[in-house]
């Protein structure tokens, strides 16, 4: 529409200004004028069209936007807990060990719910989603100055500690431990008080030349060991002095 108006317009200012030069009749003028105005209005009228369509699709693309967020959210997120996933955590983890130039410490937490079939068998999975909201709060606030925690899968959480050498990853692995122990859940169906939530965690440092798959092998085997010593307690030990 706009470029046919442009054509016209040309068209009818070639003619108008040809009226002292040509000697145009005032028939001829006014029917220039006349076309002129007619054009006017139709593009003004497609313009009005343009306008409303140009806001439909302006409020439309702000609901795209904000689609889209949510669905960068979701794939980021865990839907239970809230917290960042696996796949989040697996590019993370593997940042961290891809590029030694960096010479960055970190440490790795790994953490399972001991028992954590029984809450749902003795309670059903309602409470079992309860106890897994709520360790993952309790985690969620441990974290400070960078470090991130990860539903890792099922009932086991994974945190990455920046610039976290064992002795203190450890430190913070042990107050985890102790303030989950002080959880207490009430069954929203029996209103029966749940206190008997513990967790068990093991720790690995990064070494030199670790790949992902190492650091985690070692956490996980040090998270098995505490399993099998019984539970709700860190590992590895700390050296005795």
């Amino acid at each position: 529409d706009t470029n046919e108006f442009d054509q016209i317009l040309n068209k009818c200012l070639n003619e108008l200004s040809g009226v002292e030069d040509d000697g145009f009749s005032i028939e001829k003028t006014l029917s220039a004028v006349r076309e002129l105005v007619k054009e006017s209005h139709d593009i003004r009228s497609s313009t009005r069209h343009f306008k409303s369509q140009l806001h439909e699709a302006q409020a439309e693309i702000v609901q795209l936007r904000e689609t889209l967020l949510e669905t960068q959210h979701d794939a980021m997120h865990d839907s239970l807990t809230g917290l960042l996933n696996r796949r989040v955590f697996s590019k993370e983890i593997e940042s961290f060990c891809s590029n030694p130039s960096l010479n960055r410490t970190f440490s790795i937490l790994m953490v399972d719910i001991d028992n954590f079939k029984n809450f749902n068998d003795d309670f059903g999975h309602q409470l079992g989603d309860q106890v897994l909201k709520a360790i993952a709060k309790r985690l969620a606030d441990s974290c400070q100055e960078g470090e991130q925690v990860f539903r890792y899968g099922g009932e086991e959480f994974v945190l990455i500690l920046p610039n976290k050498h064992f002795t203190i990853a450890r430190q913070n692995a042990e107050s985890i431990r102790r303030a989950i122990e002080r959880l207490s859940i009430r069954d929203k169906r029996s209103g029966q008080l749940i206190d008997n939530i513990t967790v068990s965690i093991g720790v690995s440092e990064n070494k030199p030349r670790d790949s992902s798959h190492d650091i985690l092998t070692r956490a996980d085997l040090q998270l098995y060991e505490a399993k099998r010593l019984g539970r709700n307690r860190v590992m590895p030990m700390p050296m005795p002095r």
